[in-house]
This record gives C-alpha cells, structure tokens and sequence, in this order.
C-alpha cells in the first residue's frame, strides 16, 4: 500500500563540553583530544550500533550475503551521492574484515534487536544495516523489514569557538503511515539512551589522555 508511505524526520543533538585549559595546556590540544575521543566511537559500526539498548547482537556479514543492504537502490531514493567526496575508503591494516568493505565506503551488518511488544511480552527482531565512515562521522542505510527503511547520518562539529562539539544525529524512516507512531516513540527512547552512552564513553576516553571534562572541586 504505496499510499500509505511516510517519511518520519528525526534529529538529536548533544553537546560535549571541553575542560578549561590548566595552566601549561593549549586549548588546540584539548580540542584535538576531544575530536579524537569521539571519532573513536563514531568510526566504530560495532560502537554507534550497541549503543543502542535495544541491540542484542550484531555481526559483520560480506556484502555478497543475499541479506545485505542494497544501498546502491536505496541512496537516489534519499538524495544521497554513493560517490561523496567525504567519504573516507582507506581503512586500517589492522581491521581483519577491511576486506569486505565496499568501493564506496560500506560495511554490512546483520543486526538482532530485542522488542517490547507489551503484556511483558518481548520479540527478537532481525534486521540489516549498511555502514560506512565519513569525514565528519558516519552514514547509515538500514532495511529494518516490514516496509521499514532508515538513513541515518552522524556528524561531529566543533562549536563555541572550540569549547564545544556537537553530535548531531539526523534520521529518515521511510514506513507504512500505521507503524509510525511506534516507530517514532521507540526511535525517540532508545536513541536518547545512545546519546547518553556516547557522551559516558567520550568523557572516559577524555580522562585517559588526562582531560577531565567534569572536573570535581
């Protein structure tokens, strides 16, 4: 039922707020450390996809498997360049699986969420997601079945004059007019508690290379 299509249009923000430069520090080093920190989590797939509470596995698949995403139908459909000049193709030598990434950036993924249904029932879903690095952080196509298609991009930019970074989630759910109101009130729910784990895991990795962003009088 084409005609009852829908796109729900969704975004989040969080700020980091860097630690005030102590004596003898440099503020370009900090923010440096902080652009690291974070990108440390955003240009790991297997990170940004437990974030989510609702993960209960997930699993690099190659991109022959019949299940992966096929980004290159799905990305017109989205306005999105599979050719982006952001988009970075050079991958680690250590990555035992940098072998399965595709020549524009994607890595597929086979995913199991685990759903509340209500009555205190709860059913696995399964579901697949396409993943690849950018520049400014990450771009996401994922086939969530039911009709139900995700693009989701991550960018990370520095604000206030180099005191703040802002994470910046933008999503597009294309879905059946019936699911959408589900939708939304999970995504809402479970993607604030992915923001939150983000910001827990940035200000760990800030206090190991000696910044603490919530120092403690």
């Amino acid at each position: 039922m084409a005609f009852l299509q829908t796109n729900i249009r969704s975004g989040y923000i969080t700020d980091l707020v860097l630690p005030p430069a102590q004596q003898g520090q440099d503020p370009a080093t900090i923010l440096e450390q902080g652009l690291a920190a974070i990108f440390a989590s955003i240009h790991s797939p297997t990170i940004m996809i437990n974030l989510n509470p609702l993960v209960q596995s997930v699993n690099q698949i190659p991109e022959s498997d019949p299940k992966s995403v096929d980004y290159r139908e799905i990305a017109p459909s989205f306005d999105i360049a599979l050719d982006a000049p952001y988009v970075i193709l050079t991958q680690d030598e250590s990555d035992p699986k940098a072998n399965t990434i595709s020549t524009n950036g994607f890595r597929q993924f086979e995913i199991v969420d685990k759903l509340n249904i209500g009555f205190g029932m709860t059913q696995n879903l399964v579901y697949h997601a396409a993943i690849r690095q950018t520049r400014f952080g990450m771009e996401t196509f994922t086939n969530a079945g039911s009709g139900v298609v995700i693009f989701g991009r991550w960018e990370i930019k520095v604000a206030d004059g180099g005191r703040v970074i802002n994470i910046i989630e933008k999503n597009v759910v294309r879905c059946n007019l019936l699911l959408s109101w589900y939708i939304r009130s999970t995504i809402d729910k479970s993607h604030a508690e992915a923001h939150a784990k983000l910001k827990e895991k940035w200000i760990v990795r800030m206090k190991e290379v000696g910044f603490d962003p919530m120092p403690r009088n």
